[in-house]
């Protein structure tokens, strides 16, 4: 039997009962912010029921001139994002836990009951589906004529994009305890690139499942099973010949592609996706930190603090700011060059936990009560 820790609680079971008094590991109150410039609502609209308080990791995209986002009850949307309005909606009535991706006119979606379902881009008609063989609780990846789907039992399967004929798949041993979570595989020059929760990144080629590299990103340590998670349940971001992956209890790290060789790796805990900006590489700590990281050497630039335990999100990157929301639902603007704090509005007391969506000068949000929110600078 295999067993999973909701990695937004994990600190809070792990040190539980050190203090009668006073829970060290509750969430840092705001500290007041002077605005430096003041943002606005561009649209908001209801797009289903959200994802609640589950920990499914279900992000809005954007392809082909539309939002695409789910809900956990199996409503998929797509939405025009120059004002909110609905241009498509399908119930599948389907645990959907992961997605959705959109590539090649196809939109996938994973559900909690270990169903891959792929639908059409333009019109949300089904295309086909597949089981597989346990849920699939991150987004999909589609490319190269594949859709991939990893499953929290430590399998990734591959499947024929139009016709969703199984290609291959492959069983990677992880431990008996896990994080509530998945990396979410990435289709990269003819390979397919996922972690895994023992603390490997692995490269496969796209057209046979064959393994061409892995590497050790996190090494257990510790006496209890706790101590020794080294999940890596964040999506591997490529740029150019680089990987960068980071691990919970391990290593933030880049990557040769060609080979899996390191190019550099230091200490940070982390378990949400990471964002890219010109020369730096902006990733959330496990404790609600936020660090701007050199690409080139992995020299922290700068680390934000006053954030402590507010269970960020993933960062998005306009402009010259990083902006990220936190658990109650405020939204947090940070200059990329000093990582202060220099501007916060509230979105939706619901809280929001999906990873922010970019879209030219506009930024989204999918809050956990299923509203799909567009704010701006004024």
């Amino acid at each position: 039997m295999r067993f999973y820790i909701i990695a937004l609680l994990l600190s809070v079971f792990v040190l539980s009962g050190c203090s009668e008094d006073e829970d060290i590991y509750a969430p840092d109150p705001l500290l007041d912010v002077e605005n430096q410039f003041e943002v606005e609502t561009l649209w908001s609209a209801n797009v289903g029921e959200g994802i609640g308080e589950r920990s499914a990791k279900i992000s809005p995209v954007y392809a082909y001139k539309k939002i695409y986002v789910a809900d956990g009850e199996g409503k998929v949307v797509a939405v025009n994002p120059e004002n909110g309005k609905i241009i498509w909606e399908v119930d599948s009535e389907l645990p959907i836990a992961g997605g959705p991706a959109v590539a090649s006119r196809i939109v996938a979606l994973g559900t909690s009951q270990g169903e891959l379902l792929v639908l059409d881009a333009e019109t949300g008609e089904e295309k086909w589906r597949a089981q597989v063989s346990s849920e699939i609780i991150s987004s999909p990846a589609i490319g190269e004529g594949h859709v991939v789907a990893r499953t929290v039992d430590g399998k990734i399967f591959a499947f024929d994009a139009k016709t969703g004929e199984q290609k291959w798949f492959y069983d990677e041993s992880i431990p008996s305890l896990t994080l509530r979570g998945n990396s979410a595989p990435v289709i990269a020059n003819g390979g397919v690139i996922s972690g895994f929760a023992n603390g490997k990144l692995a490269v496969f080629i796209i057209n046979n499942g064959q393994p061409a590299w892995e590497k050790k990103i996190a090494t257990p340590i510790g006496s209890s099973e706790i101590q020794r998670l080294v999940d890596v349940d964040l999506q591997p971001l490529v740029v150019g010949p680089a990987i960068y992956i980071g691990s919970f209890n391990g290593n933030l790290a880049s990557l040769d592609f060609r080979n899996g060789e390191f190019n550099w790796q230091r200490e940070l805990s982390m378990f949400q996706d990471m964002a890219i900006g010109e020369l730096l590489l902006f990733a959330t700590h496990e404790n609600s930190y936020l660090s701007a990281v050199n690409r080139s050497n992995g020299v922290i630039i700068w680390t934000q603090k006053e954030l402590n335990r507010r269970q960020l999100t993933a960062p998005g990157v306009i402009g010259k700011h990083i902006v990220v929301a936190d658990f109650e639902g405020y939204v947090h603007w940070l200059s990329t060059k000093t990582g202060k704090v220099e501007s916060r509005s509230h979105i939706d007391s619901s809280g929001i936990a999906a990873n922010p969506l970019v879209i030219d000068d506009k930024i989204v949000f999918y809050t956990r009560d299923g509203s799909l929110v567009a704010i701006a600078k004024k």
